[in-house]
Formats: C-alpha cells, sequence, structure tokens
C-alpha cells in the first residue's frame, strides 16, 4: 500500500550513482519528540536543473510516495513539474 508524504528532513547518509540517488534521512515528530528515520530515493527523471544536488548534512524538504517495508519508512521521490 503506498500514499504520500511531506516532510523536511535531514540527510544523513547519501550514496548517489547515474539512475539514483538514495540514501537515509531522519525528521523529528511534533508530538513525541523523537527522530524518525526512513530511507529515501530520488529517480533520474525528478532531478531537475532548478534542485540542488542532495549532500548529506542538508535539511530538505521531501515529498512523494511512501511504503512500509519491513517496518521501515521508505520515500520514493517523484519528479515534479512546474510551469512558468
Amino acid at each position: 500500500m503506498t500514499s504520500t508524504l511531506t516532510v523536511i528532513g535531514l540527510i544523513t547518509k547519501l550514496k548517489t550513482s547515474v539512475q539514483i540517488s538514495s540514501g537515509e534521512a531522519i525528521f523529528r515528530e511534533k508530538i513525541t519528540n523523537n527522530n524518525i528515520p526512513f530511507a529515501f530515493k530520488q529517480f533520474a527523471n525528478a532531478r531537475n536543473e532548478y534542485n540542488e544536488l542532495l549532500k548529506e548534512g542538508d535539511l530538505v524538504f521531501f515529498a512523494g510516495k511512501f511504503t512500509v517495508d519491513e517496518g521501515k519508512l521508505l520515500v520514493s521521490i517523484i519528479p515534479c513539474f512546474a510551469s512558468m
């Protein structure tokens, strides 16, 4: 089952290749004040010229589809097209 997630997260691990950037990030859950880890994947078609390249230590606004696999949250960053 997939749904969407929008969160600001801190990138803690990052691996980049030609087709995909993937890694781990954390966000702070407001009610319990706990840090929640999640994995993310950004596919090459979601890398637009107006986006900054991701680096470890960046605070990033993540928006995309997410799944829970083996009890771990995974966010797939989908392409976002804006008309100017």
